[in-house]
C-alpha cells in the first residue's frame, strides 16, 4: 500500500485493491474450496461498507443480497434460537427485541481481588427490584465476567 502511494495511485484504487485482497483471504482461507449457490446474502458490519460489496460481486462475479438489517442478523438468530428454547421449556434472560430502546446506565469498578486490579465495566437497567445488572466484562481471571446474578 505504500508503495502504491509512493508511486502515486488514487486513493480510490489502492482501497479497491485492499478490498479485493480482503476478499482473496476470505475466499482463500475461509470458504476454500466450498461452492457459492446463489442467492448470496453478505450481512454482519462489514456489509456496510460499499467497496467490500464491489469487490466480492466483482471477485464472486454474482450479485450480493444485503439485507435491511444486516448488521444485526447473528443476534436476530440467537433472539430466534432462545425463543424457540423458551418454547421448549428451557429458561433464558432474553429480555425481548424492544432492549434497544430501554433505558441503561453503564458504570464500572476496580476489582482489588488480586493484584491485577482489573476495571470491571457493567451495564445495569431499572427491574423490579431496583437495577438489574446485564452483563460484565473487563477482568482478567473471569471472576465477575462468569457470576450468576
Amino acid at each position: 500500500m505504500i508503495h502504491k502511494q509512493q508511486m502515486g495511485h488514487r486513493v480510490e484504487d489502492i482501497i479497491a485493491g485492499l478490498c479485493a485482497a480482503l476478499v482473496r483471504n476470505y475466499l482463500n482461507n475461509l470458504v476454500k474450496s466450498q461452492q457459492f449457490q446463489e442467492p448470496i446474502l453478505f450481512q454482519g458490519g462489514v456489509a456496510a461498507n460499499a467497496g467490500m460489496r464491489a469487490a466480492f460481486e466483482r471477485v464472486l462475479g454474482k450479485p450480493l443480497i444485503i439485507p435491511p438489517h444486516f448488521e444485526v442478523m447473528g443476534a436476530y438468530g440467537c433472539a430466534l434460537l432462545a425463543r424457540e428454547a423458551v418454547a421448549g421449556g428451557v429458561s433464558t434472560r432474553f429480555r425481548g427485541f424492544e432492549v434497544g430502546d430501554m433505558p441503561y446506565q453503564l458504570g464500572g469498578f476496580e476489582c482489588e481481588g488480586c493484584s491485577n486490579n482489573c476495571e470491571v465495566m457493567e451495564i445495569e437497567m431499572p427491574g423490579r427490584n431496583g437495577q438489574t445488572r446485564l452483563v460484565r466484562w473487563g477482568d482478567r481471571c473471569g471472576k465477575w465476567e462468569t457470576l450468576d446474578w
